[in-house]
């Protein structure tokens, strides 16, 4: 059994210089990632959380350092292979949701699909699929639009789960939610985490408590703590799944 991390992070640096000097975002950051678990990164604003998983999903190009998926170096990859990277490895989960507000759930949902020319048919059917598996079938007709906040978040993180990647990037997926629906959404997240690697960058560390398997803290462009995280003891798998589907 192949033990090798799904990715790896070597002295990642992202530095913009400008007339007033050089502002570092991210520097000498070291990690590495199992193929699975939730990952919960938290920091102050302007810490380097989302410049790092922007840096991860190939958006940007670091500085200096390098991001290994697979034990291969996406700053290597060509523009065909980058490309597939980003669209058929990473799936990105946004903090205000990025759908089309007056098409379908599930045709937001099965949108990466088409786009990466996927056949109609077999795209919708496993859409619908995904609405099933997650309790949400009732919400495939209707639009986006008429979705409460928490709703477009789930569907927002199906989308990001339609072309089954392997790594899932939620940036701040619950700043906008209540409590409750900020649960819904974490115990999705979690949920996905069982079978492959979710990294979330939040504020709420509450969160930590609850759901994450290991948690990272940044702090001016470092790393200043990477361990553990210890779940809260008196919340059982199945409740989790209940809570998920309501």
């Amino acid at each position: 059994m192949d033990s090798s991390p799904l990715l790896c992070l070597d002295n990642l640096t992202k530095e913009y210089r400008s007339g007033e000097g050089t502002f570092f975002a991210l520097r000498n950051v070291d990690a590495s990632f199992a193929s699975k678990g939730l990952i919960l990164i938290s920091g102050k604003s302007g810490s380097g959380k989302s410049t790092l998983l922007n840096l991860i999903a190939g958006i940007i190009k670091p500085s200096r350092g390098h991001v290994v998926y697979r034990g291969k170096d996406i700053r290597g990859m060509d523009d065909k292979a980058l490309s597939r990277y980003r669209n058929k490895e990473i799936g990105i989960v946004f903090q205000h949701y990025n759908l089309f507000e007056h098409q379908s759930v599930l045709f937001n949902i099965v949108l990466p699909l088409l786009i990466g020319g996927g056949k109609i048919i077999a795209s919708f059917e496993r859409g619908e699929m995904l609405l099933d598996q997650y309790g949400m079938s009732s919400l495939k007709a209707s639009l986006v639009s008429a979705l409460s906040g928490g709703e477009k978040q789930r569907v927002a993180i199906l989308r990001a789960l339609i072309a089954i990647p392997s790594i899932i990037l939620a940036d701040e997926p619950t700043g906008a939610l209540d409590r409750a629906n900020a649960a819904r959404v974490m115990n999705i997240l979690s949920t996905i985490a069982e079978e492959r690697l979710v990294i979330v960058v939040s504020h709420d560390l509450e969160l930590v408590r609850r759901y994450a398997t290991r948690h990272i803290a940044i702090s001016d462009g470092r790393i200043i703590s990477d361990s553990l995280a210890e779940k809260a003891a008196d919340e059982p798998h199945g409740q989790k799944r209940a809570d998920q589907l309501a």
